[in-house]
């Protein structure tokens, strides 16, 4: 297949070539065929976008080159206008083109000697491994288009960086980490073999015969997951929890790909993996001898408690840090023991610090006896550090946390339905256990989405309208998780008898 002019690559086509060719053909050639943008991953690039556009304060008088992305090469031209300036100290988001690749950078800050250095800036804490082919192609790109760079950094969040309020602290809030070597080291050993595949995975009249494995959610979840698993057994073997990479392997060198055509007894398989199998292959749920047990000691009056939180890279709130957990808003739902079932919730809305009203709040909707049901260790550890964050509140704080019971820990060691399609997310559970109240009639559909609506409460950008309506759903969104969670629980009592395996 070809196009006109033939195809081009960019740094996210680069990135995605890395992670799997067929991924990359498809980009270029079939774009259709990948799934929409989850409103989680838009938040993430919202974020990205943040976090660049904060970054370019550090780099006062460059010019940023505005053309947009699909107007390469105006850009290119008033790129190479913006370097000729020798007055002009930094370009921002400059554009390139070398043998078919096409780069926006992040920052060339011009040196003395009239050398640059390339910054490429993350929303992250820290150089992960994957942004050195990020920052490889682009020093391949620009020393090929004639630069000279000097050095290369990832322009990355300090997460140590305290917040004191007002403006930002920039030369506190970033750090930049020198990856020249790396870059080099991978531009020398790693690129030309990676290019020339690429290239010639892009000659190629269809897509590369590539199979669904881990590579498909590694560094980051494939948008074309979704069209690869078309015509896959229901049950392929990537559903088994926690499976290596070399488990996988070995059952598709056997011509294994369905998890009920694993033989019994299979000496790789752990005992969860074990449990899976056999639950998919009899379609019965596994429901384990002891959890008759446990579900004795869950007696009314039994509360069932979630929590959501923000931990955005740029900090929100004076005294906090990057990424640092604050929660915001809970959702209590109590079950008394003649069987009525009522509902408390707390939704910050002022601009300031939500912890003190947050935990006022709920120390008094959770007071009395019973236990308090969670879905992992999440809550135990916000209340932990909430804790520590305001000691007046320590001591109810630490009896709260005393109550606590995991829900998610309990199905673990003690049952598995096979419509959990290998997964134990409360997402994946409830279309299982409690099929009949989901998730896809809500505005909200997961943790990420929260946060970001949160964040946009607390920016004003949002009409009163659309205020009210992102409130509304956080709360519907925040009572569905602790509702689910008392229909799960509904669902474990009912299996609790003989073991359905």
């Amino acid at each position: 297949m070809s196009t006109s002019q033939g195809p081009t690559l960019s740094k996210s086509r680069f990135s995605a070539g890395l992670q799997c060719l067929k991924r990359l053909y498809l980009e270029v050639y079939q774009p259709e065929l990948a799934g929409e943008p989850g409103a989680g991953q838009q938040a993430l690039f919202d974020t990205g976008n943040r976090v660049g556009a904060t970054a370019r304060g550090l780099f006062p008088g460059g010019r940023l080159i505005e053309e947009t992305y699909d107007r390469h090469g105006q850009a290119v031209a008033a790129t190479a206008q913006a370097l000729a300036d020798a007055s002009l100290p930094a370009v921002l988001e400059g554009a390139f083109t070398f043998l078919g690749v096409r780069i926006r950078c992040d920052v060339l800050r011009r040196n003395s000697d009239g050398s640059f250095d390339l910054f490429e800036v993350k929303s992250s804490a820290r150089v992960k491994e994957e942004h050195i082919p990020d920052a490889a192609i682009q020093l391949y790109v620009l020393e090929g288009a004639g630069l000279e760079v000097r050095a290369v950094h990832v322009l990355h969040i300090n997460s140590g960086y305290v917040y004191q309020g007002g403006e930002y602290d920039l030369d506190g809030l970033f750090q930049a980490g020198d990856v020249t070597p790396e870059a080099r080291a991978f531009l020398a050993k790693e690129a030309p073999g990676d290019l020339a595949a690429m290239w010639e995975a892009l000659a190629l009249e269809e897509a590369p015969g590539i199979e669904v494995g881990l590579h498909c959610k590694q560094p980051y979840l494939c948008p074309f997951y979704g069209h690869c698993r078309q015509g896959l057994p229901e049950y392929h073997i990537d559903q088994l929890p926690r499976a290596s990479a070399t488990l996988l392997a070995a059952l598709r060198s056997a011509g294994i790909l369905d998890i009920r055509d694993i033989p019994s007894g299979y000496p790789r398989l752990t005992a969860l993996q074990q449990r899976v199998q056999d639950s998919v292959r009899s379609g019965r749920p596994y429901v384990s001898s002891g959890l008759a047990r446990e579900m004795a000691q869950l007696r009314p009056p039994m509360h069932f408690l979630d929590f959501e939180t923000v931990n955005p890279a740029l900090p929100l709130f004076p005294g906090t840090r990057p990424f640092q957990v604050i929660p915001f808003q809970w959702s209590l739902h109590t079950l008394e023991s003649g069987g009525r079932l009522y509902h408390q919730a707390f939704l910050h809305q002022g601009l300031d610090d939500p912890r003190e009203a947050f935990t006022r709040t709920l120390l008094q909707a959770a007071q009395g006896p019973g236990p308090i049901l969670v879905y992992s260790p999440f809550e135990a550890t916000r209340l932990k550090e909430t804790a520590e964050h305001l000691p007046q509140y320590a001591d109810g704080l630490t009896a709260t946390r005393e109550r606590l019971f995991d829900l998610l820990k309990l199905l673990r060691e003690h049952y598995y339905h096979p419509g959990q399609h290998g997964s134990y997310s409360l997402k994946d559970v409830a279309p299982a256990l409690a099929p009949d109240l989901g998730y896809g009639d809500l505005a909200i559909q997961e943790g990420t989405v929260a946060a970001q609506s949160y964040e946009r409460l607390l920016a004003r950008e949002a009409s009163a309208e659309e205020r009210a309506a992102l409130y509304q759903a956080l709360l519907d969104y925040c009572q569905r998780d602790t509702l689910v969670m008392v229909k799960v629980l509904e669902a474990l009592r009912r299996a609790s008898g003989p073991a359905a395996l």
